[in-house]
């Protein structure tokens, strides 16, 4: 194969003909390939870094132009001037904020206040799978506790009906009773020889158990803030214990069954009234007052005994603490016993069927629930007669007055356990008479109400729910 040769165009050193690079000068020969070596250092490199230098330029306009732009959010606030070395531990003011919190710091919303002349309205929440059996307001009025069937003292959020605290007790309360706005008393009637005393700022803890004898009765506390009464029916003992130690202190059995217990001013001083009754053959056999004052020693050395009837129900004190009012079911009259210097006792006829006894307006009115007559009688104090006969749209089983005494809530829950009827009364006025008649749940079986009388709650056995009072 002969190879002709030619001249090269660069150096004219003779190659091959057809090559692709001179071996004198190094060079390409003809079209060099893209990609190559070669093709960086030509037109391509010059495009590329052409491009290149465009776009750069086109960027900085853009980025001058948007930072020049005016923000929308506006000048940012100063910076917080820091404190000198040694002044940290100054207080903070009361109303700083915490500084780990979003906004200011949220506390326990109060209760608005009542409106003075505005119209009682109702609503309800539920409390669970439980039946209540008694109800009392935690003296801040922002809960309230619940005894309940399964044997449990409990703690609700009146706002939202909301379940803060739970504590089981050996047995199911009856009745509970509130203790120098500490401790919770758990009152069973009947197969029980203890009173349980939960203290409500230690729920962990186990409730104090007072010894008091079978069947308790009922429960006070004395003015001194750490010692309380308690009586029973079946033993027929009154005890005096201390808290939270729950220490018994003293005793005294007297011949009748007490069952219930008031504290009153007698001669001057702080006395306890024992209000019980005896029984022949299964039939109420006459009642008794018995009057001492706790503080003496031996415990009871004072007492003394005043026949008061033969049936009393519930009954109530006069603000002063001098008198007693309660009613006589088996007679069907209302009973007003002065304690404070001569004891004096006045009667007068009522309603059907009384079965508790109520205060209201500085004492001016006596008023007593009539379960059989459906009723409730208005007693002016002062000359003891009848002044009206209130109609009630249920049989009343229970009721409560306001601290100041102008408002009384009655339970309609009816006389038989447990109860069936609903609805609450609210008395009130000058003379007293029914406000507003309004709905609960089946089976309203208790009522309290708050220390500043804003609201009241009734408890309803078979609906399991709780019914605020509120305006």
């Amino acid at each position: 194969m002969s190879e002709r040769r030619v001249p090269c165009p660069s150096c004219g050193a003779r190659i091959v003909e057809g090559a692709r690079k001179c071996r004198a000068c190094k060079g390409w020969l003809g079209e060099r390939h893209r990609g190559s070596v070669g093709s960086l250092s030509g037109r391509e490199p010059r495009l590329a870094r052409a491009a290149v230098t465009v776009a750069s330029g086109v960027a900085a306009v853009i980025i001058a132009t948007l930072t020049s732009l005016k923000s929308p959010v506006g000048e940012a606030p100063p910076l917080t001037a820091l404190a000198p070395e040694g002044a940290a531990s100054r207080a903070a003011p009361d109303d700083a904020p915490d500084p780990a919190a979003f906004g200011p710091d949220a506390a326990e919303p109060a209760p608005p206040p009542a409106e003075p002349k505005g119209r009682w309205r109702a609503r309800e929440f539920r409390i669970g799978d439980v039946h209540p059996l008694d109800v009392v307001f935690n003296p801040s009025g922002t809960s309230i506790y619940v005894s309940a069937d399964d044997a449990s003292l409990r703690e609700y959020k009146l706002q939202s009906g909301e379940l803060i605290h739970k504590a089981s007790m050996p047995a199911q309360g009856d009745h509970i009773r509130l203790l120098f706005d500490r401790y919770v008393a758990v009152l069973r009637h009947e197969d029980a020889a203890r009173i349980p005393v939960m203290d409500t700022t230690a729920w962990d803890r186990d409730p104090v158990l007072l010894d008091v004898g079978r069947t308790p009765g009922d429960i006070v506390a004395l003015p001194d803030g750490r010692t309380v009464v308690a009586a029973t029916t079946d033993t027929k003992r009154v005890t005096k214990f201390e808290l939270p130690t729950g220490v018994r202190l003293a005793n005294i059995t007297l011949p009748h069954a007490t069952g219930q217990l008031f504290l009153v001013q007698a001669e001057g001083r702080p006395y306890i009234a024992a209000l019980g009754a005896l029984t022949h053959a299964g039939r109420p056999g006459g009642a008794w007052i018995d009057l001492f004052d706790p503080s003496e020693s031996p415990f009871g050395a004072t007492r003394r005994s005043i026949a008061v009837g033969r049936e009393p129900r519930e009954g109530d004190i006069t603000r002063d603490g001098g008198a007693v009012f309660f009613p006589d079911r088996l007679s069907n009259t209302a009973i007003l016993l002065s304690v404070a210097g001569v004891t004096e006792t006045r009667k007068t006829p009522v309603g059907v069927g009384p079965t508790a006894g109520f205060l209201l307006d500085e004492d001016r009115y006596g008023i007593t629930l009539n379960a059989e007559a459906r009723t409730a009688s208005v007693i002016d104090l002062s000359t003891m007669e009848v002044k009206s006969t209130l109609p009630l749209r249920g049989v009343p089983l229970t009721g409560v007055t306001s601290p100041d005494r102008k408002t009384l809530f009655v339970a309609l829950g009816g006389t038989q356990w447990p109860p069936v009827g609903s609805g609450v009364a609210v008395i009130a006025g000058d003379p007293p008479r029914v406000v507003a008649s309004l709905p609960t749940g089946k089976g309203a079986c208790a009522v309290a109400v708050s220390k500043d009388g804003a609201r009241a709650v009734v408890a309803s056995y078979w609906d399991r729910s709780i019914t605020v009072l509120e305006r």
